[in-house]
């Protein structure tokens, strides 16, 4: 892939906040934020087209013996994410790469943390990476499927097929001891500049800020959604979750859910996908 200047990607992908943050004592947030200030098209956003942020972030889970990044994230933000890696990791190898789906804001860093930690090992439907990533040996690119799981020591990493797609090799990862579902796009939500909320969790900010926030989703990702009803896909997220509870849910966009906000968002989330009718896009209904 060849190399846009440092200058020219920051204009779009500034990191703000204090980031990294240690969310657990094994549980690292990296990334940051991308600004829609630095858009060739303009702010984007709606009260009055003011600057928004959209969170472009991924997680690094530390198991006694084993560790996985949780997405490779935005390659634009790479020249904060490699120094945050090795603030977080002291010093201990990259075991494991989770990769949610071929997506830029997801995907983007993979080769280049496969080539920081020779040893590691990308993870997930990774049929066509061989394309993305020529250069990669293949026993580097390891297939998981849906029930599929690797140990880091004291919890495993389940691989769970997708409810909702934002592409056909979409995948949710689980963390057996952190009850932590990341699910790639579904979740995600941007804030406005002016509220100086980067790097900070949901269950930080004041009621009225953070529900403020809880209405704006800063995607809508679902494959088909103007097409199908999503009254089923609703019910069988709720059937994972019963299978995979959480206590901590997130995404690539959106800092980690978790605490008294973790039961709203979730119960909003399905609650829109309960209500929506065909041939509405999920944005329309907040």
């Amino acid at each position: 892939m060849s190399e846009l200047p440092k200058e020219t990607v920051h204009r779009t992908y500034i990191v703000h906040g204090a980031m990294p943050r240690m969310v657990t004592p094994d549980l690292a947030w990296v990334g940051g934020c991308a600004s829609s200030g630095g858009y060739p098209t303009g702010n984007i956003g709606g009260e009055a087209r003011q600057i928004s942020h959209d969170p472009c972030v991924a997680y690094v889970i530390m198991g006694s013996q084993k560790t996985i990044m949780v997405d490779p994230g935005h390659f634009g933000l790479w020249y904060s994410a490699d120094g945050q890696l090795d603030a977080v990791l002291k010093g201990r190898q990259l075991d494991y790469v989770y990769v949610s789906h071929q997506e830029i804001p997801h995907t983007g860093n993979l080769g280049r943390l496969l080539q920081k930690y020779p040893g590691a090992v990308a993870l997930g439907d990774v049929r066509d990476y061989h394309l993305f990533h020529p250069e990669v040996d293949l026993d580097r690119l390891q297939p998981m499927k849906h029930g599929d799981k690797v140990s880091l020591g004291d919890r495993d990493i389940v691989f769970l097929d997708a409810i909702w797609k934002d592409l056909s090799g979409t995948m949710y990862v689980y963390d057996t001891k952190l009850k932590l579902m990341y699910t790639p796009d579904i979740f995600g939500h941007i804030h406005y500049e002016h509220e100086n909320v980067c790097s900070t969790m949901l269950h930080e900010m004041p009621d009225d800020l953070a529900e403020s926030i809880m209405k704006r989703p800063g995607i809508g990702p679902i494959y088909g959604l103007k097409a199908r009803d999503q009254k089923l896909r609703a019910q069988a997220f709720r059937n994972m979750l019963k299978k995979y509870p959480v206590e901590i849910i997130t995404s690539g966009h959106c800092s980690p859910i978790m605490g008294p906000r973790l039961q709203p968002v979730i119960d909003r989330i399905l609650a829109v996908a309960d209500s929506l009718p065909r041939g509405l896009d999920f944005s329309s209904i907040f």
